[in-house]
């Protein structure tokens, strides 16, 4: 693997422990992604404090919409991702810079479409998710900020996924610290200081995202300057974007399925009831600090199968699976255990008990029982981690597709037998298909000729004019 100049971190997946080495790979992203979901939680206090339980409501229903441009930039970026890390792992410098100055275009052309999409069709996506009346307003003005403010969210997030793919996972933490107390301290200043309310939340996360995305992207085109080839040209390169696009198009496929499940699922919810809706709210952001966690660790996985599929050594890929895997299931038995004790506790951080108790209850409710489904979900995560990063796009496209499919199918057939339950029950149900599909990929091991770096490299020498 290529060695970099002293003050540039790099850590090569390819040598050393497994366990190890996934381990503090994995530590830099998860503690970057905590402060992130902090960050996210302090928007709903102080929305759900200092504005009321409607706007809480408010910010909560615009998540499934707003997952859909999260979803195309972090499928996207996976593919990006994948194609630079096995470049990496190959030791192809060239093919490394080139993968990832290729990328960047690529990400900002998409941001650029979806931004105007976003900002078109928010209201009436709104209103087909059935959203109460009383909050579609702020709604509306929320997301129509975050779509004006696409593009910079699309470059932090190729320039994250590059550091990551070069083996850096420090440099993204730190631009997500300086993100996460911008975006606290605009919180206050815009919505309990300026008394903007909801938009007030989006403004500050738009703000915070445009700071960081610049910075970042000043550091990785310092850094891509160690990945120089004398005579070889710097600029994307169209039989690159190809590559980078049959893998990214089925990755963004499954991240949509996803976020097209989640705006299926909040339209179900929305029909309980603002009370609920809010408390699901409060308990899926505690929620999605125990899935970061996991999510972290298939992101560390992945990473870690790129550069050893593409070095050629498939046994070490195999050994980092099953270290992944025993160490997401330690890890979700912490956050079982902390759930479980501490569930009203949290959702109360969003709401005043007193003037909102069944927010409480229907959060802690959610909060406490979907716990159960975490351990599913650890395996799943790990298992899709792999697939990811051995770049079997498609079989990932079919798992997600098939799990999100039962799990929306699931809560639509089942909420007007057993009410709020539904909701973690078909999340079960979905997590379950994943996990047991993703388990039999890799048991069957298809995934082993996936690869793209030998036929993308001779792809490139056909294509590119010589120097």
């Amino acid at each position: 693997m290529p060695k970099l100049e002293k003050g540039h971190p790099q850590a090569d997946m390819t040598t050393g422990h497994p366990a190890k080495r996934i381990f503090f790979f994995a530590l830099p992203m998860l503690l970057g992604n905590i402060f992130q979901q902090l960050y996210n939680m302090v928007d709903s206090i102080v929305v759900g404090n200092f504005v009321g339980p409607e706007a809480l409501g408010a910010v909560g229903g615009t998540f499934p919409i707003a997952f859909v441009a999260i979803a195309v930039a972090n499928g996207l970026g996976m593919g990006c991702s994948v194609v630079t890390s096995q470049y990496l792992g190959a030791g192809d410098r060239g093919a490394v810079r080139v993968s990832v100055t290729t990328a960047l275009f690529f990400n900002l052309a998409v941001a650029v479409v979806l931004s105007a999409a976003g900002m078109l069709f928010a209201r009436p996506v709104l209103q087909l998710m059935n959203t109460p009346a009383a909050t579609i307003g702020m709604a509306t003005d929320y997301l129509f900020i975050y779509f004006a403010g696409l593009a910079p969210m699309f470059l932090y997030n190729a320039v994250s996924g590059a550091f990551r793919a070069l083996g850096d996972s420090k440099t993204p933490l730190y631009y997500l610290i300086l993100a996460s107390f911008l975006n606290v301290v605009l919180d206050l200043l815009l919505v309990i200081g300026s008394g903007m309310g909801v938009a007030g939340v989006a403004v500050a996360t738009v703000l915070s995202q445009v700071v960081c995305a610049l910075l970042a992207l000043g550091h990785i085109l310092r850094r891509l300057r160690q990945y120089s080839v004398p005579g070889q040209s710097r600029a994307p390169d169209m039989a690159m974007l190809k590559t980078i696009v049959r893998l990214a198009v089925p990755a963004t496929a499954q991240e949509l399925s996803v976020s097209i499940s989640s705006i299926l699922f909040q339209s179900v919810i929305n029909k309980l009831g603002p009370m609920l809706v809010s408390g699901y709210t409060a308990a899926n952001k505690i929620q999605s600090i125990a899935f970061v966690v996991n999510m972290n660790l298939g992101l560390a996985v992945s990473t870690f199968v790129a550069q050893n599929m593409g070095a050629g050594k498939v046994e070490r890929v195999k050994k980092g699976f099953r270290c992944g895997c025993v160490m997401a299931l330690a890890a979700t038995l912490c956050t079982f255990a902390l759930l479980q004790l501490l569930g009203p506790h949290l959702i109360g951080l969003f709401v005043d008990a007193g003037s909102a108790p069944q927010v409480i209850t229907g959060g802690t409710y959610h909060l406490t029982h979907v716990a159960f489904v975490l351990f599913i979900e650890a395996i799943m995560l790990v298992a899709e981690g792999l697939l990811k990063g051995a770049g079997d796009m498609r079989l990932l496209l079919v798992c997600t597709t098939a799990g999100m499919a039962l799990q929306t199918a699931a809560v639509f057939v089942l909420v007007g037998r057993i009410g709020f339950a539904a909701v973690w029950v078909s999340m079960g149900i979905g997590c379950l298909v994943e996990m047991t599909i993703s388990l039999w990929r890799y048991f069957q091991g298809g995934w082993k000729n996936k690869a793209i770096t030998r036929a993308a490299a001779e792809s490139r020498r056909e294509t590119s004019p010589t120097k």
